[in-house]
């Protein structure tokens, strides 16, 4: 086993609503056990199915903008009329620990996580097509189609902004796209400048 240290970063995964990061999300986190889920926190009300602390922490309005001023998230942006943000502590707590962390959220977070100068990778998930993409948004029938309608204007505005990120993930089938996107992960691993003190660690001294 190397006993070679190397430096973390954080994992962010950016899609349109409806496009499958949260799927292949979990995947990796299931395969991967040096990788840490951070959960973000929200506004939004919680979905059938969903579990407080697991997918997201549901809170208040006036507890998020309570948490805003104290200087507690990461990156906080308003997603379709609600509030979300990442723990600044939890992210900071983790990779002082020497872990990867992965996070999914939408362009505007992962642009401010950009600008704070932390390591990152950053990873847009794009379904094949237009089509393709809304039906899958429509099957799971989560949104109306006023909410649809929004989910698609926001999209659009996304993609003109695509450019600014490192890697595609194209999720045609979600097990192709959770392999390449445990490939992208492992690549990054493995860059030279991740090693830390790597001539010390080999020679000694």
């Amino acid at each position: 086993m190397s006993e070679f240290g190397k430096s973390k970063f954080l994992i962010i995964l950016i899609s349109p609503s409806g496009g499958g990061k949260s799927v292949i999300l979990r995947r990796i986190v299931k395969e991967n056990e040096n990788i840490n889920y951070s959960v973000s926190y929200t506004t939004r009300k919680i979905r059938r199915n969903e579990k407080d602390g697991k997918a997201y922490h549901f809170i208040s309005k006036d507890k998020f903008q309570r948490m805003q001023r104290n200087g507690d998230f990461l990156e906080s942006a308003v997603v379709h009329g609600k509030w979300y943000g990442t723990s600044k502590k939890y992210i900071e707590s983790k990779l002082d620990d020497k872990k990867l962390v992965i996070m999914d959220i939408d362009v505007q977070g992962a642009r401010q996580i950009i600008r704070e100068k932390i390591p990152c990778i950053t990873i847009f998930i794009l379904p094949p097509s237009k089509d393709v993409w809304l039906s899958r948004l429509k099957n799971r029938g989560t949104e109306d189609s006023k909410e649809i309608k929004k989910r698609l204007d926001t999209a659009e505005t996304e993609l003109q902004e695509i450019e600014e990120f490192q890697y595609l993930v194209i999720n045609d089938d979600i097990e192709t796209a959770v392999k390449e996107v445990n490939e992208i992960i492992h690549a990054e691993e493995n860059k030279i400048n991740r090693y830390t003190n790597i001539k010390k660690d080999f020679i000694g001294g």
